[in-house]
């Protein structure tokens, strides 16, 4: 007897952090939904900031180790526009803006001393 397929949408937000001159990409599951609508309601919802994005993709439910889950992804603007990829681009220049306008979250680097004299380069 063959067992029923059942597929899962899983929501993914990415999000730039770090600092302006080193960013790097976060991501972490948000949410699983019963069908992409579902998945595309719920990130209509939820505020996230500029330099975010969202995935969303389907699973199957206890999906064999080595099946083949497909290619099948999609992203979404901060806002839930839909996009090609992920735009990772935009949203560093997003971050970047976003740290210079709140400084007091991102301090500059401090300038490097020199070797046990206390004194900067």
């Amino acid at each position: 007897m063959g067992r029923r397929r059942r597929v899962v949408w899983v929501v993914m937000h990415y999000e730039i952090m770090g600092t302006p001159d080193a960013p790097r990409v976060d991501s972490v599951q948000f949410h699983v939904a019963s069908s992409l609508q579902m998945a595309e309601d719920y990130i209509g919802r939820v505020w996230v900031d500029h330099h975010s994005w969202w995935q969303v993709h389907p699973h199957e439910v206890d999906a064999p180790a080595d099946g083949d889950e497909g290619e099948e992804t999609y992203y979404y603007s901060h806002r839930r526009t839909p996009l090609k990829a992920a735009p990772i681009r935009r949203a560093i220049a997003a971050f970047r803006k976003h740290a210079a306008r709140h400084p007091e979250h991102y301090p500059a680097r401090p300038k490097d001393e020199g070797p046990g004299t206390g004194e900067t380069r």
